[in-house]
């Protein structure tokens, strides 16, 4: 997993995001601006010395927002900033089957509008692919269509925060009991009905153009269509799908929103969308968007899939003689001084010993010292092609290739 996660916030910084970090306790009045009631339910929650209620975190944008409030106002926006870390939930089938998940994430904060959103969904599809996975689905929608729909609907208003959850947990029996007890007229009920099949490529906008009459959906339409063209400029084609029937559960979700899914698993990999108002609530508004990728969920698709990120990567094992113990930790640190990565064994053996050991760590190079002035080089590619050459030449020649 450490090395997914590398992997990942490599490519954020490739993409100008900044690392910080983020407490993973926190007092619950600070992240009661930012969360709703039912989100701070499921916090893992503490009592401090001075009698305050601290909580675990269940998510980290509420955390960055914050950081962005406190510590980082005086830097100017737009800031790119990325993080990783844990979280913690009393639900846990919510992460994977456990109480704690590893999470890591992007903000791109202080930037409004199509523009922004793309970076951001573009970053989370290059992010899937610097994790390892091959295959996979981002599915891209707009909160402010649901909301839009629901205003210009005679429900109670004690009916709509279910219908929502029943929606965003896509559990018809629960929504049609529901809808069962309100005054809808037939047509709004099946519109509500049908709502989560709407999916597709774009042309699925100018479909659901023809549904609603209202200026708010509207208006999430028109932006959907421009996020959708910028996504194509990014390069960004079959993995991206429109899906209007998308319905997050953290309320600070304001405009674009999209999921990330992999092969046979039914839990998102990543998730994210714009939240313009959360920045307001610790003091700095400012337009925001971002996303976070579930590790942990991440770690058991590539396992599943075989194509799971490597072990961390051996450029050399150092093996050595009864009497090349401090030419082979000399040699070990001028590798590690070009950035390689090299392993020094902890017990002498001679050369057939060596490379058995080397295949066992998986190495790409063995260097066998010896009480010469010369160094016994077998590449993995070619094990059986043994130089001998000086220690400078050896660490020449690997230092060219990169490893």
């Amino acid at each position: 997993m450490r090395d997914t996660q590398e992997a990942v916030l490599a490519e954020m910084r490739r993409w100008g995001y900044r690392y910080v970090v983020t407490p993973t306790l926190e007092r619950l009045d600070v992240l009661a601006l930012g969360l709703d009631a039912d989100v701070r339910r499921r916090l893992f929650k503490l009592m401090d010395a001075d009698g305050s209620v601290l909580a675990l975190v269940g998510e980290r944008t509420v955390p960055v927002a914050r950081l962005v409030a406190g510590s980082l106002r005086a830097a100017p926006l737009p800031m790119r900033l990325c993080y990783a870390g844990p979280v913690l939930t009393n639900d846990p089938g919510r992460f994977t089957r456990r109480r704690e998940a590893y999470q890591v994430g992007a903000e791109l904060v202080g930037a409004s509008g199509p523009v922004a959103d793309a970076e951001v969904i573009a970053l989370a599809v290059r992010c899937l692919d610097a994790a390892g996975l091959r295959r996979y689905q981002v599915d891209v929608g707009h909160s402010e269509f649901f909301l839009g729909l629901l205003d210009g609907l005679a429900l109670p208003a004690d009916v709509k925060p279910g219908v929502r959850a029943a929606l965003a947990q896509r559990d018809f029996v629960a929504l049609e009991a529901l809808l069962a007890a309100t005054p809808l007229r037939s047509a709004e009920h099946e519109l509500l009905l049908h709502f989560p099949a709407l999916r597709g490529d774009a042309g699925i906008l100018e479909a659901a153009g023809a549904l609603v009459r209202n200026r708010r959906s509207e208006r999430a339409l028109e932006e959907l269509a421009r996020v959708h063209e910028l996504l194509r400029a990014h390069g960004l084609g079959s993995s991206v799908s429109l899906d209007l029937g998308a319905i997050r559960d953290f309320d600070y979700y304001t405009g674009v929103i999209f999921e990330g899914y992999g092969p046979e698993v039914g839990r998102p990999l990543a998730q994210g969308g714009r939240y313009d108002g959360l920045l307001a609530c610790f003091g700095r508004p400012a337009p925001a968007t971002g996303f976070m990728i579930h590790l942990d969920l991440m770690g058991e698709v590539l396992r599943r899939s075989g194509v799971g990120r490597e072990l961390t990567r051996l450029d050399a094992a150092v093996a050595w003689s009864s009497v090349g113990l401090s030419a082979a930790l000399g040699l070990a640190g001028s590798l590690r001084m070009f950035g390689m990565r090299a392993v020094v064994d902890t017990e002498a053996r001679r050369l057939a010993g060596a490379l058995e050991w080397r295949e066992a760590l998986g190495a790409a190079h063995l260097l066998h010292v010896g009480g010469g002035r010369t160094v016994s080089w077998s590449p993995a590619a070619a094990p059986a092609r043994i130089q001998r050459l000086p220690a400078e030449q050896v660490v020449a020649r690997l230092a060219e290739r990169g490893g």
